[in-house]
Formats: C-alpha cells, sequence, structure tokens
C-alpha cells in the first residue's frame, strides 16, 4: 500500500478527495444559497450565487472531485476543481469551516502532483503534526477538561469499570498533553510508528465521541476524523525524512505558504489577532458563541423556516440560539467570529419596521471559566 513515496501521495490524495466529497455531502444545504439563513460572503459586495445556479456548481464540484479520485493527473480537472472550490469558499464564511480549509490548502497541492512527491508528502506531515501539537495546546483550558472532554468521554464510560469513571471524565488535560505529545513524537523516527498508533486512537476517540454511537452531533466533521487517521498512518508509517525538510523546503512557495499558515498564524490567535476558528480550536471550547433575543412582534414578521428556531424561555425574553440554528439550517456549525454573528443580527434585523427590538449577545465560555 505504501511501498514508496509516489504510493503514499497517491494514497493521500485520494482520501482527501474522498473525504472531501463525504464532508460536501454531508454539508449539503451550506452550498447552496437559497435557505433560511444569511450567505456571508467573505468579502462585502459579492454578490450572491442564485438558485438554480448554486446547485449546478455544486454538483459540477461533486462530479469534479469523483473524476479527480480515478485520474489523479489529469491537470484541466485539477484546475476546475480547485478554482471552483475556491470561488464558491469565497462566496460564504460559514464554509469556512477549519476542515474544508484544510481540504482546499491540500487540494491545491494536486497542481504540484507528481513532479514534487516528496515536498508534498513533508507540506502534508507538517499540516498533520502541526494540527495535533496547536490542537493540544489550545485543549489546555477548563472549559475543554471541566465541559467539553468529559462530555466527549462519557459514551465510553460505560465500556470501563464503574471505578474508572472519574478517571476518564477527569482525562481532559491527558488527553491535551497527549496530542502534543504525538505530534513531536511523530517528527522522530524511533518513536514515529508509536506516535502513529496514538494518532488514529485520538482520532477514534473523535469520531466515536461525536458519531451517532457516541453523543450524535456535528456529523459533518466524521469524514474528517477518519480522513486524519488514514493521513497520520499514510504519511508516517515506516517513513523516514528529515525534521527540517517538515518546516522548509527551498523554492517550494506551497511549503512556505502552508507553513505561515498552520504554523505561525495561529499563534496570533491568543492575542485575538487571528480567526479562532482557524487556530485548532474545533474542540477546544474557546470558540464564540451567539444568542439572538428577539420580540414577539418581530417574529411574526420572520419567515416559517426562521421562526421555528425561536426559543422561549419561561422566565426570559425570546432568543434564537445560533449554534442550533447554524447546524439546522446549514448543516455545519457557525463560523465563531463575531463579525459572523453580527452579520446574522443584521440578517434578523432586515424583517423589522424601523429600528430593530433584537439585542444580540456575544459570548464565550473561556471568559467564565479560566
Amino acid at each position: 500500500m505504501i511501498e514508496n513515496s509516489l504510493s503514499r501521495i497517491q494514497w493521500t490524495f485520494r482520501v482527501l478527495l474522498l473525504a472531501t466529497l463525504s464532508t460536501w455531502l454531508l454539508s449539503t444545504k451550506v452550498w447552496m444559497t437559497d435557505r433560511n439563513f444569511p450567505v456571508i460572503p467573505l468579502f462585502e459586495g459579492i454578490p450572491n450565487i442564485p438558485s438554480p445556479i448554486d446547485y449546478i456548481f455544486y454538483s459540477i464540484l461533486i462530479v469534479l472531485a469523483i473524476y479527480q479520485v480515478i485520474y489523479l493527473e489529469n491537470r484541466n480537472t485539477k484546475i476546475a476543481l480547485i478554482s471552483l472550490f475556491s470561488f464558491l469558499m469565497v462566496g460564504d464564511q460559514m464554509r469556512w469551516q477549519p476542515y474544508n480549509v484544510q481540504y482546499l490548502l491540500m487540494v491545491i497541492g494536486l497542481l504540484f502532483y507528481p513532479s514534487n512527491t516528496e515536498n508534498l508528502l513533508n507540506v502534508f506531515r507538517l499540516i498533520i503534526v502541526t494540527f495535533f501539537i496547536w490542537s493540544g495546546f489550545q485543549e489546555f483550558n477548563t472549559v475543554f477538561t471541566d465541559s467539553i472532554f468529559p462530555w466527549m468521554a462519557l459514551p465510553i464510560v460505560d465500556k470501563f469499570p464503574a471505578k474508572m469513571e472519574p478517571y476518564i471524565l477527569e482525562g481532559g488535560f491527558i488527553f491535551a498533553a497527549l496530542n502534543i505529545l504525538t505530534g513531536i513524537s511523530l517528527l522522530f523516527e524511533k518513536s514515529r510508528n508509536i506516535a502513529v498508533y496514538s494518532a488514529i486512537a485520538i482520532q477514534l476517540f473523535l469520531f466515536y465521541a461525536l458519531s451517532p454511537m457516541g453523543n450524535d452531533w456535528n456529523h459533518v466533521i466524521l469524514p474528517y476524523n477518519i480522513a486524519m487517521a488514514f493521513f497520520s498512518f499514510i504519511l508516517f508509517y515506516k517513513s523516514k525524512f528529515e525534521i527540517k525538510d517538515i518546516f522548509w523546503t527551498k523554492k517550494f512557495y506551497y511549503h512556505q505558504v502552508a507553513l505561515v499558515f498552520f504554523t505561525i498564524l495561529p499563534i496570533l490567535s491568543f492575542a485575538g489577532l487571528y480567526d479562532r476558528m482557524q487556530s485548532f480550536n474545533i474542540y477546544s471550547g474557546k470558540a464564540w458563541y451567539a444568542k439572538i433575543y428577539v420580540t414577539e412582534k418581530l417574529v411574526d414578521r420572520f419567515p416559517d423556516g426562521i421562526k421555528r428556531y425561536v426559543y422561549r424561555p419561561a422566565d426570559g425574553d425570546p432568543y434564537i440560539e445560533t449554534t442550533y440554528w447554524s447546524i439546522d439550517a446549514l448543516e455545519v456549525s457557525p463560523y465563531s467570529e463575531k463579525r459572523v454573528y453580527n452579520h446574522m443580527y443584521t440578517y434578523i434585523c432586515s424583517f423589522s419596521e424601523g429600528d430593530c427590538p433584537a439585542r444580540l449577545e456575544i459570548y464565550t465560555y473561556a471568559d467564565t471559566k479560566r
């Protein structure tokens, strides 16, 4: 299967394309523009793609990816796939889920296949290593260890003796440290194969936790978990490379872009200068959340497709919980940055007459739990 570098890169690309296809098929709604949710382009002034053209573009994207799985070296298909993928990503920030961004940047690597096979392998190894290391650092917070990890681990606890339950549920810091250790160990030949098994175990744990067998939540990310497990095996198992080649290749600008994007820019997120969503915070619990408080008069003006997302507590004002709205309407979690929530608020206000009575509340659990 992985007897040489060429077979490694071929398997990597095929797993990548199949995972990307699976993710697209699980999140069809986010690629459509006729929906009960605002379209939030990356840049102001970009027009919406009207229906049914949106569905036509989406269908072409699917066909191109399927064709590329079979014919990896077809350059015309590569260019068409990357161009259309990029174009659709620019059209809506809700599509900028971390896994989609990683897919896009890796799919761009097809342009350098097969002539730069070794360099491509090292770029992809860099992506996997930084995923584990940065994920671990981001998970070193009490929101993850006290809330997110126990929630993830709860479906697994029943598989172990009862006396093990508190040790498993309190293992958040250990899990975060395991991510970091795994990423570092993948770099060294003596520890590499063991680290591969650790990487696969981490991804299978995440898959189980989010799957219908576990917490049954955010299914669109499941192909990504499986793909990352395969990437870890294909790119690292019994492989030999120099550590320095992972982090730098002269005159291969694709590698340098990946280095900046996956290694350097996430540092800026700690100062609030870079999106948390692109800084390996998928599971950390450090994301922004939002509620949009509304009035009954405003709700009466909503389309039926939006009214269903209004929650009416017994002792408070009605509100829309944006996470559930996004997951139900688009099949993805919200791109949890403040500017996106402001767009969602503006969309809700567009149904009001005169001054908008709605109120936006943006919060993060990381502010209240340290």
